[in-house]
């Protein structure tokens, strides 16, 4: 499981604001180095590690959203989102591991077994809906890491309550036209 990065140069004596600052920029530079090139295919430990660091950036952001008012709820609800969608994939592989599993013992013990078709059959469903869910995920991963949503999202977490209007609205458009917001 992926390490949290460490969250330097903050102490309790630190003004809320900065703490808040450094905290959002290091969560979010830890998510995004699990899969930084989204044309390249992740292992299931990225994923996973993707998985664990955006939860780790989801609870961190709802832990700040007071410094951040509106500005944190479309963050929190991609965040929400992608969590579920690889949370069903992780789902997946687990399961499909241990049907895989008990199949290899199976013919060992029993090569002619009925039910032998009937496993490989639900491995296949299995293989065939993490497929779904990663190709759903990766066209949201894809919006993600554009450049333009990125550098949205790191003016975002370096403006604590007195962020302009302008860099709120631009992030939202943006996660609009690469079609993150979901209806």
């Amino acid at each position: 499981m992926a390490k949290p990065l460490k969250i330097r140069k903050i102490s309790p004596n630190s003004q809320p604001e900065k703490a808040a600052r450094r905290i959002l920029r290091t969560r979010i530079k830890e998510f995004y180095s699990h899969w930084p090139n989204p044309n390249h295919t992740p292992t299931i430990e990225q994923l996973h590690n993707l998985r664990i660091s955006g939860k780790r950036l989801r609870y961190s952001a709802e832990s700040l959203r007071e410094l951040y008012p509106d500005r944190l709820a479309l963050l929190i609800e991609l965040l929400k989102r992608s969590q579920d969608l690889l949370g069903e994939i992780q789902d997946c592989v687990t399961q499909r591991g241990m049907i895989e599993d008990y199949l290899a013992r199976m013919r060992r013990r029993a090569p002619q077994n009925d039910q032998i078709g009937a496993l490989e059959k639900i491995i296949s469903e299995y293989e065939q809906r993490q497929s779904t869910l990663f190709t759903q995920f990766h066209e949201t991963w894809r919006g993600m890491t554009m450049d333009e949503f990125r550098e949205s999202l790191k003016a975002m977490a370096s403006r604590a309550k007195n962020q302009s209007r302008r860099n709120q609205h631009k992030m939202t458009e943006v996660a609009k036209r690469v079609s993150l917001v979901y209806p």
